[in-house]
Parts: structure tokens; sequence; C-alpha cells
């Protein structure tokens, strides 16, 4: 890697306190210096207007291989994560067929370190074929790469399962995540269920549809002191779930998607289809 001087940009950094302008040197792909107005016979690269951040972790992608590779592959979905600064991914084992053994682990960190391109953390599939019913070898896929584990787009659909696969997940000291949705509530929705689909007279999905999981889920995490993560949550009352269970000592977290933040049901009155997504938008 050449030696690089960075001017101009803005350095954001909170381990260590940083949002300011600031120049960076880099000498043999380390951070050497950083300070004003630096100067020197490196290349340089103006970043004026731009961030300049310690490599981004994603920790939700999903990566097509195997299965779907005329998609995208392993090693394109990480030049991809490169090309937007990103350092590390954990992929979802949502690949056909799902990422539910040590092979398929071992196969997905293996098409990583052919690439070289970033750090790739597979999450392991909870059940055999993510179909909910019997536990994969959660054992096995830890050996061989697994970071943490979850039926990615479908939550485990009875409460014995999941225990026991939480029970499993805190020997192997691995989280569990979870997709938040009780399909027999979701059904055959599109969108919210609220004023604007009815108004649209299209079939929605209530919010309850995920809050009873993210209940279901907390109660047993703290059963068993596995640490949960809930995905993509969408509704009020699950962030207030995610609150108290905090204050109860309940070792879990949850992300949310930018668009569910920015965007609401009311987006949808022209039928517009970029719209729909799982969770889906909700009211403001």
């Amino acid at each position: 890697m050449p030696d690089l001087l960075i001017k101009n940009g803005t350095i954001i950094d909170p381990s260590q306190k940083l949002n300011k302008k600031l120049d960076l040197r880099v000498r043999g792909g380390v951070i050497a210096e950083i300070g004003p107005k630096l100067a020197g016979d490196e290349e340089v690269i103006d970043a004026k207007g731009l961030a300049i951040t310690p490599g981004l972790i994603d920790a939700h992608v999903h990566l097509r291989e195997p299965g779907n590779e005329d998609e995208e592959t392993i090693a394109s979905g990480c030049a991809a994560a490169v090309a937007g600064g990103f350092t590390s991914v954990a992929c979802m084992p949502n690949t056909d067929p799902p990422m539910d053994s040590e092979a398929a682990v071992s196969f997905a960190c293996l098409q990583a370190q052919k690439a070289g391109l970033c750090n790739l953390y597979p999450v392991g599939a909870i059940t055999k074929g993510r179909e909910g019913k019997e536990l994969a070898e959660m054992g096995s896929m830890a050996r061989g790469g697994a970071v943490a584990f979850s039926d990615d787009g479908s939550a485990v659909p009875t409460a014995g399962v999941l225990r026991r696969a939480m029970e499993y997940a805190r020997m192997l000291d691995k989280p569990i995540l979870e997709h938040c949705e009780d399909r027999s509530l979701s059904q055959k929705g599109v969108m919210h269920e609220g004023v604007v689909s009815t108004q649209l007279g299209l079939a929605g999905i209530p919010a309850e549809a995920e809050e009873v999981i993210v209940a279901r889920d907390i109660m047993l995490a703290h059963l068993t002191g596995v640490r949960l993560h809930l995905q993509h949550l969408s509704t009020a009352g699950s962030v207030e779930f995610v609150r108290n269970a905090k204050a109860h000592g309940t070792a879990v977290t949850a992300e949310v998607t930018p668009h569910h933040l920015l965007l609401a049901d009311t987006s949808i009155h022209n039928y517009e289809p970029s719209f729909k997504m799982n969770p889906p938008l909700r009211t403001m």
C-alpha cells in the first residue's frame, strides 16, 4: 500500500472522540499521524467535503452465493462493501441452500479469503433449512466460523425450539439474531395495517405481528441468558419492549433501517411498489 496523505476531510472516530477537520498520514498501511495542515511527499488525496472514518461494519448483509451467483457472489458483495467504506460484513444464512452446516459456513469463509477484500463473518442458520423445525448443528457451525445464529427472514415459530437454540447459543457464547414476524398475523399483508391500508384496499400487517415475537424473544432471552439481537424493528411498541428489557438487565440489542426512520405508510398513497418492504413502513 502506498504512503498517503489525506487532507481536508472531517475525521469521525467516536472511540477517540474525534469529529473535526484534520489531515491524516498513512505509512505502510498504518495511520502514522493526525493533525492540522500536515505536509509531506506522500501521495495526496483531497477529501474536502468527505468524512474519514475507521472501517465501517455492516452487521446485516445478504450475499447470494451459493445458489444465486448470477445476482451476486461473495467476491462481488465484498467488493461492493469496500467500495462503500465497509471493511467487515456479517452475512445472513438465507442462501440456496441455506447456510446451516459447518461445510456451508467454511465455504463462505474460504470464498471471502480468496477474494481478499474485507472481513466476512458468517451467520449460521438456527434451524435446518431455515424451516423452524429442527435445530441445525450450531456447535459445528461455530467451529467453522459462524459468529451468530439466525433464521434470517423468518422468526423461529415455536418457543420451545427457540429456547433450545438460545441455550446452545449461550453455551457457545454466540448471539441469536431474530427477524420478528408472526406469520399467522402478517399472513398475506403487503403494508402496515391501518387507515392507509384501508383506504387503498390493501391487506395489512399489524404492528402486533412484530411485537408479539419481540416480547416472546425477550422473555426467552431473559430466561436463558443469551445475547439477543432484534433485526430491523419498525414499531414504537417494539422499542418500548427493548427499553424495558435493557432496564431489567436482559442482554438485548436492536437495529433499525434508515427508511423505517424517515418514511411512513403515507408514502404508499400512489401504490408505489418501491415502498413495499418487510417489515412494512409504519405510521408517523
